[in-house]
C-alpha cells in the first residue's frame, strides 16, 4: 500500500489525499510535519529533498511535490479519472489549477504566519497582497464560471485546486483586508458551498481541524511561534 507523508492541516498534503479519496484508492497516512532537521525526522529528507510535504512512498520509490504526485496518481490509476478526455480539456484544467495556486494561494501565503500568530502584517506586504489578489479576482472569472464544477461537467483536479487553496485567500481577506475578495468572483460562493457538501471534502475538513492543535504545538516547539 502506498504511504502519503504529511499532515492533515496542510492544503498541499490534502491535494493528493483528496485525489486518493475521490478515486477510491487505498493509501496509508504517515504524519510528518514541516521543519525537518537533525532533531526532527532527518530521514524524511530521503523522501522529500527539501523536507516539504507531501511525499508519496510508492513501490518504486518516493515522489515529492503535489503536482508530481497527482500526475503519478492519474497515470498509475486511470480509473475514475480526475481529468477531461481531450488534450485541450486537460490543458484547461491544468491552467486553472496552476492559476489558483500561483496567483491566489501563493500570494495569500505571504500572510500565513501573521494569520497563525495573530500578528499584523507589514503594511507594504499587505498592500502588495491586496493588489495581486484584486487583479487575480478579475482574471479568474475568465477561466471559469463555476456553474457546476470548476471545469467541465465532472469533479476533477481543478476542483481539488479550488477547494484546497482558495480557503487560505478567504481567511487572509477577512482577517487583514476587511473583505472576502473571492465573493467578487461570479458564482464562486455558491460553487464553494456545493463543494463543501461532498463527503470526501467534509472528511478533509474534519481531519484538518483535528490536526490543527498538534500542528500548532509543533510550530511552537520548532520555531517558537
Amino acid at each position: 500500500m502506498m504511504k502519503l507523508h504529511g499532515f492533515s492541516s496542510s492544503n498541499y498534503y490534502n491535494v493528493p489525499k483528496l485525489a486518493f479519496l475521490e478515486k477510491g484508492i487505498e493509501f496509508e497516512e504517515i504524519q510528518s510535519y514541516t521543519g525537518v532537521s537533525q532533531d526532527y525526522k532527518p530521514e524524511y529528507l530521503d523522501k522529500s529533498p527539501l523536507g516539504k510535504v507531501p511525499a508519496l512512498e510508492t513501490p518504486e520509490g518516493c515522489i515529492s511535490e503535489s503536482r508530481a504526485i497527482l500526475e503519478y496518481i492519474e497515470r498509475a490509476y486511470p480509473q475514475h479519472s480526475l481529468l477531461p478526455e481531450t488534450p485541450f480539456g486537460i490543458a484547461k484544467v491544468q491552467e486553472l489549477s496552476q492559476f489558483i495556486e500561483l496567483y491566489f494561494e501563493l500570494v495569500a501565503r505571504r500572510l500565513i504566519v501573521n494569520l497563525l500568530t495573530g500578528t499584523q502584517p507589514d503594511a507594504v506586504v499587505l498592500k502588495e497582497v491586496e493588489a495581486s489578489l484584486s487583479k487575480s479576482v478579475v482574471a479568474l472569472s475568465k477561466l471559469s464560471n463555476f456553474e457546476q464544477f470548476a471545469y467541465g461537467d465532472q469533479f476533477g483536479l481543478a476542483d481539488i485546486a479550488a477547494i484546497l487553496n482558495l480557503p487560505v485567500v478567504r481567511s487572509v481577506g477577512k482577517k487583514f483586508l476587511g473583505r472576502d475578495p473571492l465573493s467578487e468572483v461570479p458564482g464562486l460562493d455558491d460553487y464553494c458551498m456545493r463543494m463543501e457538501q461532498r463527503p470526501h471534502v467534509q472528511k478533509i475538513r474534519a481531519d484538518a481541524a483535528a490536526d490543527m492543535p498538534d500542528f500548532m504545538a509543533h510550530l511552537k516547539a520548532i520555531y517558537g511561534l
